[in-house]
């Protein structure tokens, strides 16, 4: 059986008004199970991004409602479901292009944040060096000089280029946004 790719189909839907250009912080978001890799990219752009693959419909909803969030999803009946402003449909197939749809749609280029851990959202502190020498790989610790661990799951992290990367991608945008 031959199989083709998805078709994505455009459907008419309640647009997020969009924050003005001038905001003064950030919005919060919340994802649903479909968004993963680009709540992730959020965080590591320091969104303050829910995203828990185990979250149903209603506890998104509950959330988003009880802490101001605006859900991200690509569920068309989830959307419906909020009130009018509080979600957006994402229309882009692809991590990438998802994150530039919204960060275009809410103007978060005006933005420089510090990372949030990609994977429980926790804020991110330096740490001394000499503290996690047994938590990191050898070459790691020989060749970075700084680290930050996750307040929350104590995830450490360094300067990689995976970061490097998505700095620079999110700069580009900024440059033609800008």
């Amino acid at each position: 059986m031959l199989r083709l790719p998805y078709t994505v189909y455009r459907m008419p839907y309640t647009e997020y008004p969009g924050p003005s250009s001038s905001m003064s912080s950030p919005p919060l978001f919340a994802a649903d199970v479909m968004l993963g890799r680009t709540a992730r990219w959020l965080r590591m752009l320091g969104f303050d991004t829910f995203y828990d693959n185990r979250a149903g419909d209603d506890a998104l909803k509950k959330l988003c409602l009880e802490e101001n969030r605006v859900l991200l999803t690509k569920d068309v009946a989830l959307h419906k479901a909020m009130p009018a402003g509080g979600s957006r449909l994402v229309e882009a197939v692809y991590p990438r292009q998802q994150l530039e749809e919204i960060i275009s749609v809410f103007h978060l280029e005006q933005f420089t944040l510090p990372p949030r851990c990609s994977l429980c959202n926790g804020e991110l502190a330096a740490i001394e060096k000499e503290l996690i020498r047994d938590l990191v790989p050898p070459y790691v610790f020989r060749t970075q000089s700084s680290f930050q661990r996750c307040q929350s799951c104590q995830k450490i992290y360094w300067q990689g280029t995976h970061l490097g990367k998505i700095s620079k991608f999110f700069e580009n945008i900024r440059k033609v946004s800008g």
